[in-house]
Protein backbone atom coordinates (compact mmCIF):
# COMPACT_ATOMS: atom_id res chain seq x y z
CA UNK A 1 0.00 0.00 0.00
CA UNK A 2 1.19 3.40 -0.44
CA UNK A 3 -0.92 6.96 0.33
CA UNK A 4 0.72 9.89 -0.64
CA UNK A 5 1.44 12.41 2.17
CA UNK A 6 -0.63 15.09 0.84
CA UNK A 7 -3.72 12.67 1.51
CA UNK A 8 -3.05 13.49 4.77
CA UNK A 9 -6.45 15.74 5.74
CA UNK A 10 -8.37 13.55 3.15
CA UNK A 11 -7.35 10.36 5.52
CA UNK A 12 -8.06 12.28 8.49
CA UNK A 13 -12.08 12.88 7.15
CA UNK A 14 -12.11 9.02 6.13
CA UNK A 15 -11.18 7.67 9.31
CA UNK A 16 -13.12 10.01 11.89
CA UNK A 17 -16.03 8.64 9.26
CA UNK A 18 -15.37 4.77 9.59
CA UNK A 19 -16.96 3.54 12.73
CA UNK A 20 -19.87 5.68 11.61
CA UNK A 21 -20.43 3.34 8.20
CA UNK A 22 -24.39 2.01 7.47
CA UNK A 23 -22.80 -1.59 7.08
CA UNK A 24 -19.86 -3.93 7.24
CA UNK A 25 -18.55 -4.23 3.16
CA UNK A 26 -18.00 -7.74 1.90
CA UNK A 27 -14.14 -7.54 2.52
CA UNK A 28 -14.88 -6.75 5.75
CA UNK A 29 -16.91 -9.54 6.69
CA UNK A 30 -14.47 -11.70 4.68
CA UNK A 31 -11.52 -10.31 6.85
CA UNK A 32 -13.41 -10.96 10.23
CA UNK A 33 -13.81 -14.43 8.83
CA UNK A 34 -11.23 -15.56 7.71
CA UNK A 35 -9.41 -14.27 11.88
CA UNK A 36 -11.96 -16.13 13.24
CA UNK A 37 -12.08 -19.44 11.51
CA UNK A 38 -8.15 -19.58 11.73
CA UNK A 39 -7.41 -18.29 15.26
CA UNK A 40 -10.88 -19.08 17.48
CA UNK A 41 -11.00 -23.00 17.42
CA UNK A 42 -7.83 -24.42 18.53
CA UNK A 43 -6.56 -21.04 19.74
CA UNK A 44 -5.07 -22.96 23.15
CA UNK A 45 -2.53 -24.92 21.22
CA UNK A 46 0.29 -23.74 19.06
CA UNK A 47 0.42 -26.47 16.92
CA UNK A 48 -3.51 -26.98 16.88
CA UNK A 49 -3.61 -23.51 16.27
CA UNK A 50 -1.14 -24.06 12.68
CA UNK A 51 -3.29 -27.07 11.78
CA UNK A 52 -6.59 -25.30 11.64
CA UNK A 53 -4.57 -22.87 9.39
CA UNK A 54 -3.32 -25.57 7.03
CA UNK A 55 -6.93 -26.66 7.20
CA UNK A 56 -8.33 -23.70 6.13
CA UNK A 57 -6.06 -23.37 3.27
CA UNK A 58 -3.24 -21.36 4.75
CA UNK A 59 -0.24 -21.59 3.04
CA UNK A 60 3.26 -21.69 5.33
CA UNK A 61 5.69 -18.67 3.95
CA UNK A 62 8.91 -18.08 4.93
CA UNK A 63 9.40 -14.19 6.60
CA UNK A 64 10.64 -12.65 3.56
CA UNK A 65 7.93 -13.74 1.46
CA UNK A 66 6.65 -9.74 2.00
CA UNK A 67 9.59 -7.20 2.09
CA UNK A 68 6.84 -5.33 5.48
CA UNK A 69 6.68 -8.95 6.62
CA UNK A 70 10.26 -9.20 7.23
CA UNK A 71 11.07 -6.03 8.64
CA UNK A 72 8.01 -6.46 11.35
CA UNK A 73 9.23 -9.55 12.06
CA UNK A 74 12.64 -7.99 12.97
CA UNK A 75 11.08 -5.79 15.11
CA UNK A 76 9.10 -8.75 16.85
CA UNK A 77 12.20 -11.11 17.65
CA UNK A 78 14.52 -8.35 18.89
CA UNK A 79 11.48 -7.03 21.36
CA UNK A 80 11.25 -10.30 22.24
CA UNK A 81 14.80 -10.43 24.05
CA UNK A 82 14.03 -8.54 26.81
CA UNK A 83 16.69 -8.54 29.62
CA UNK A 84 14.52 -8.19 32.21
CA UNK A 85 12.64 -11.30 31.67
CA UNK A 86 13.78 -14.83 32.52
CA UNK A 87 13.91 -18.45 30.22
CA UNK A 88 12.59 -16.63 27.38
CA UNK A 89 11.65 -18.41 24.07
CA UNK A 90 9.92 -17.22 20.89
CA UNK A 91 8.90 -19.08 17.90
CA UNK A 92 6.41 -18.46 15.13
CA UNK A 93 4.91 -19.63 11.66
CA UNK A 94 3.51 -17.89 9.10
CA UNK A 95 1.43 -18.52 6.45
CA UNK A 96 -0.04 -16.94 3.07
CA UNK A 97 -3.64 -16.78 1.65
CA UNK A 98 -5.99 -14.36 -0.72
CA UNK A 99 -8.79 -12.73 0.74
CA UNK A 100 -11.14 -10.72 -1.80
CA UNK A 101 -7.90 -11.34 -4.22
CA UNK A 102 -5.42 -9.74 -2.37
CA UNK A 103 -2.81 -11.72 -0.20
CA UNK A 104 -2.91 -11.67 3.40
CA UNK A 105 -0.66 -13.32 5.72
CA UNK A 106 -1.25 -15.18 9.35
CA UNK A 107 1.48 -14.74 12.05
CA UNK A 108 0.99 -18.05 14.70
CA UNK A 109 3.59 -17.36 17.24
CA UNK A 110 4.35 -19.13 20.97
CA UNK A 111 6.27 -16.95 23.68
CA UNK A 112 7.10 -17.30 26.78
CA UNK A 113 9.26 -16.12 29.63
CA UNK A 114 9.81 -15.97 33.27
CA UNK A 115 9.52 -12.31 35.52
CA UNK A 116 11.75 -13.60 37.66
CA UNK A 117 14.77 -16.36 37.34
CA UNK A 118 13.19 -19.95 38.20
CA UNK A 119 9.90 -18.86 37.99
CA UNK A 120 6.68 -20.25 36.35
CA UNK A 121 6.53 -19.05 32.77
CA UNK A 122 4.17 -16.93 31.01
CA UNK A 123 2.85 -18.79 27.86
CA UNK A 124 1.14 -16.96 25.13
CA UNK A 125 -0.70 -18.03 21.92
CA UNK A 126 -0.52 -15.05 19.46
CA UNK A 127 -2.63 -15.12 15.99
CA UNK A 128 -2.35 -12.20 14.13
CA UNK A 129 -3.75 -11.32 10.48
CA UNK A 130 -1.90 -9.10 8.49
CA UNK A 131 -3.15 -6.96 5.03
CA UNK A 132 0.12 -5.01 4.20
CA UNK A 133 -2.17 -3.67 0.83
CA UNK A 134 -5.12 -2.12 3.57
CA UNK A 135 -5.90 1.60 2.17
CA UNK A 136 -8.00 2.24 5.13
CA UNK A 137 -9.69 0.47 8.17
CA UNK A 138 -12.86 -1.82 8.09
CA UNK A 139 -15.69 -1.46 9.93
CA UNK A 140 -15.12 -2.86 13.55
CA UNK A 141 -18.84 -3.67 13.83
CA UNK A 142 -17.95 -7.51 12.55
CA UNK A 143 -15.36 -7.31 15.40
CA UNK A 144 -17.63 -6.38 18.10
CA UNK A 145 -19.41 -9.50 16.72
CA UNK A 146 -17.13 -11.91 17.26
CA UNK A 147 -15.97 -10.89 20.60
CA UNK A 148 -19.16 -10.11 21.78
CA UNK A 149 -18.13 -7.29 23.32
CA UNK A 150 -18.32 -3.49 23.22
CA UNK A 151 -15.81 -1.84 21.94
CA UNK A 152 -13.40 -0.83 24.82
CA UNK A 153 -11.28 1.93 23.48
CA UNK A 154 -10.53 3.35 20.14
CA UNK A 155 -7.79 5.95 18.49
CA UNK A 156 -8.66 7.67 15.09
CA UNK A 157 -6.42 10.09 14.06
CA UNK A 158 -3.80 10.66 10.56
CA UNK A 159 -1.22 8.26 11.77
CA UNK A 160 -3.18 5.28 13.18
CA UNK A 161 -7.32 3.71 13.01
CA UNK A 162 -7.48 1.36 16.46
CA UNK A 163 -10.00 -0.29 18.35
CA UNK A 164 -9.77 -2.75 21.55
CA UNK A 165 -12.02 -4.96 22.74
CA UNK A 166 -11.87 -6.60 26.41
CA UNK A 167 -11.64 -10.27 26.74
CA UNK A 168 -14.38 -11.75 25.38
CA UNK A 169 -16.20 -14.60 27.92
CA UNK A 170 -17.29 -17.40 24.94
CA UNK A 171 -12.99 -17.60 24.70
CA UNK A 172 -11.29 -18.36 27.94
CA UNK A 173 -7.91 -17.57 28.38
CA UNK A 174 -8.11 -15.50 25.41
CA UNK A 175 -7.28 -11.41 26.15
CA UNK A 176 -8.09 -8.45 24.78
CA UNK A 177 -8.56 -8.37 20.73
CA UNK A 178 -6.67 -5.39 18.50
CA UNK A 179 -7.88 -3.67 14.90
CA UNK A 180 -5.50 -1.91 14.21
CA UNK A 181 -5.09 0.03 10.48
CA UNK A 182 -1.30 2.04 9.94
CA UNK A 183 -1.57 4.73 6.90
CA UNK A 184 1.76 5.51 5.04
CA UNK A 185 1.70 8.18 6.45
CA UNK A 186 2.05 7.20 10.23
CA UNK A 187 4.53 7.99 12.22
CA UNK A 188 3.91 4.30 14.08
CA UNK A 189 5.41 2.89 10.65
CA UNK A 190 9.04 2.87 11.21
CA UNK A 191 8.48 1.55 15.08
CA UNK A 192 5.89 -1.35 13.75
CA UNK A 193 8.05 -2.07 10.42
CA UNK A 194 4.63 -2.03 8.49
CA UNK A 195 1.58 -0.05 7.13
CA UNK A 196 -1.82 -1.83 6.59
CA UNK A 197 -4.55 -3.66 8.39
CA UNK A 198 -4.21 -6.31 11.03
CA UNK A 199 -6.42 -8.37 13.42
CA UNK A 200 -4.86 -10.06 16.61
CA UNK A 201 -5.23 -11.50 19.83
CA UNK A 202 -3.35 -13.46 22.68
CA UNK A 203 -4.29 -16.81 24.59
CA UNK A 204 -2.58 -17.92 27.41
CA UNK A 205 -1.38 -21.76 27.05
CA UNK A 206 -3.14 -23.89 29.82
CA UNK A 207 -0.91 -26.23 31.46
CA UNK A 208 -1.36 -29.72 30.30
CA UNK A 209 -3.39 -31.07 33.25
CA UNK A 210 -5.58 -27.91 33.15
CA UNK A 211 -9.76 -28.35 32.49
CA UNK A 212 -10.34 -24.74 30.84
CA UNK A 213 -14.21 -24.23 30.96
CA UNK A 214 -16.00 -24.04 27.23
CA UNK A 215 -16.79 -20.78 28.19
CA UNK A 216 -16.42 -18.00 30.95
CA UNK A 217 -20.17 -16.80 30.16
Amino acid sequence: MRLAAGSALALVAALGAAPALAAPSAYDLAFVDAFAEACVPQRLSYPGTQETALAAGWTAVERNAHPELDAMMAISEAAAKDPELFDVSYEYRIFSKPIEGTPHYLLVSRSSAAIEEGGDPWVNIGCYLYNFEALEPIDPEPVSALTGQPIANSQIDMHLAGWIWGPPCPMPRTGDTYLTFIPEVSQYKDKTGFTGLVLKFDTSEPKPDEVVPDSYC
